[in-house]
């Protein structure tokens, strides 16, 4: 929540939100609802407005009706008077087919608001058209700053993938940097604006319980599992040419892991936090061709040649999982298994903690003595954390169970959860840019990433088949029995409410 302070200079400052693709799936159902909440709890400054542009022909009105079934959900009572701060403009960024007519709505704006307004510029748009986007952009001097105002210069929110490798996503970084200099400019990845994610700092930073427990000589190993129990869907043509391991392990895991695994920031700058996880991501060790072969596993599930818009051959995995190492004194030796997929047995992301077994002498001739504790913090569906702990089982008999220590943040504080985009959009508005990801991260990301591809693309590990409403490739499990472990419950029971 923004102090005091904070809240002043917001109401203040005058702004307009430009949302290119307006009429897209990720603007109706995130931005427009985030936008509407920060309105009605009075996040957002007195004079706004809002420019939706897109390339489907509608008045305002008509796109205002299509905004309002996405808020059928909420709170009407001040639906009306946020609507009146949105005006529609048809038109294509990517062909440069009417964007003069964003400058005259944005002129028109800083006229009644009688001064150079705040300009953030949200790219809802396929990733296909980005680069022609943002040169389009710099074309028609929408980069630049009013008159006089250099000091109050436009914002560009960009969503992920951020490139399908590292070469076109240094790429895309040099076209917005023609445009944009980097405190303009701000890579969302959902992931990080979930209550829980940032509950890790607290979690780690604030209970030297924990933080003193946090590295290789307690913990045996990290699992971080991001599932979802639906297929492609509509996103067959985007994700077939994509696949799990660039879409979500790419960004959204090596985040989790970086947020998890870091050193403590001198501070609670976004400069601060961005370096310690920049670190950890550099110090993600490089896998070899054989350990590629031996550390990661590929899938598809049964039926996902069937799906829309997909190759009838297609080799695209919709599971990938691998294991990784961070080569640094806090966590030498710790693997780290990744994993996500599609068509799994359920919709999940959590990061579970599993701490090594001592084996005290103590304990001999006990039943199931040896129940390693563990740390789940579970950021999808219901966020929520858990503890799972070894209890001498009640009666007469020398035998353990686990029990677990579970809470979730829906049922344990009457304060409502602000959802990501809300978070993300207030803190874009605040120009705080810690929950975003810098450039060096995304590239440090792909060279991760880039050797595990092309071993792919050349099949040096076999796509194998899994069936739907698993936990994916039998393989993954193989990879752990190796190692002498296997896969936890990724759910936590109390948060499946």
């Amino acid at each position: 929540m923004p102090t005091t302070s904070e809240i002043e200079n917001i109401k203040k400052s005058p702004a307009t939100f430009v949302v290119f693709g307006a009429t897209g799936d990720l603007a109706r159902k995130r931005i427009f609802p985030a936008l509407f909440k920060l309105y009605k709890a009075n996040l957002l400054p007195t004079a706004f407005k809002i420019i939706a542009a897109a390339r489907t022909e509608h008045s305002s009105e008509n796109f205002r009706a299509i905004v309002d079934e996405s808020l059928s959900a909420v709170d009407k009572e001040k639906i009306p008077s946020f609507f009146e701060k949105i005006q529609y403009v048809p038109l294509d960024v990517a062909e440069d087919k009417n964007l003069t007519e964003v400058t005259n709505a944005i002129s028109e704006f800083e006229k009644e608001a009688a001064g150079c307004v705040k300009r953030i510029y949200y790219m809802a748009i396929s990733p296909t058209i980005l680069e022609e986007a943002v040169e389009n952009l710099g074309k028609n001097g929408l980069h630049l700053a009013c008159q006089n105002h250099n000091d109050n210069k436009p914002l560009v929110i960009v969503e992920k993938p951020f490139g399908q490798d590292l070469k076109s996503a240094q790429k895309i970084a040099q076209v917005l940097s023609k445009y944009f200099v980097q405190d303009q400019i701000y890579r969302i990845d959902h992931y990080l604006g979930k209550e829980t994610v940032q509950n890790i700092f607290a979690f780690r930073f604030a209970n030297e319980l924990f933080e003193s427990l946090w590295n290789n000589k307690f913990i045996d190993h990290i699992q971080i599992t991001t599932a979802e129990n639906i297929g492609v869907e509509k996103r067959g043509a985007f994700y077939d040419k994509t696949g799990a391991l660039r879409d979500i392990i790419q960004n959204h895991i090596i985040q989790l892991l970086a947020l998890i695994a870091m050193e403590e920031p001198e501070d609670s700058s976004s400069k601060s936090i961005k370096e310690k996880k920049l670190e950890v991501i550099k110090n993600i060790k490089k896998l070899t061709p054989e350990e590629i072969k031996t550390s990661t596993v590929r899938g598809q599930y049964e039926g996902y040649l069937e799906e829309e818009n997909i190759e009838p051959n297609s080799k695209t995995e919709s599971y990938a999982m691998t294991k990784l190492f961070i080569e640094n004194e806090r966590w030498q030796g710790v693997p780290f298994y990744l994993r996500t997929g599609k068509r799994l047995t359920g919709k999940v992301t959590s990061i579970i903690l599993q701490f090594k077994d001592r084996q005290h002498k103590i304990f001999e001739g006990f039943e199931n003595p040896n129940i390693p504790n563990t740390i789940t913090i579970q950021i999808q569906p219901n966020e929520g954390i858990g503890i799972r702990l070894t209890a001498k089982k009640p009666g007469l008999t020398s035998e353990f169970e686990p029990v677990a220590m579970e809470f979730c943040y829906k049922t344990s504080f009457d304060t409502p959860q602000p959802e990501a985009y809300e978070r993300l959009l207030l803190d874009v508005i605040l120009g705080n840019q810690s929950l975003f990801i810098s450039q060096e991260e995304i590239e440090e990301s792909w060279k991760v990433i880039d050797p595990i591809e092309e071993a792919w693309s050349k099949n040096e590990v076999p796509l194998t088949v899994y069936k739907p409403g698993t936990w994916g490739a039998e393989e993954a499990e193989e990879i752990l029995k190796k190692d002498g472990r296997e896969w936890l419950q990724p759910i936590l029971t109390i948060c499946k409410i």
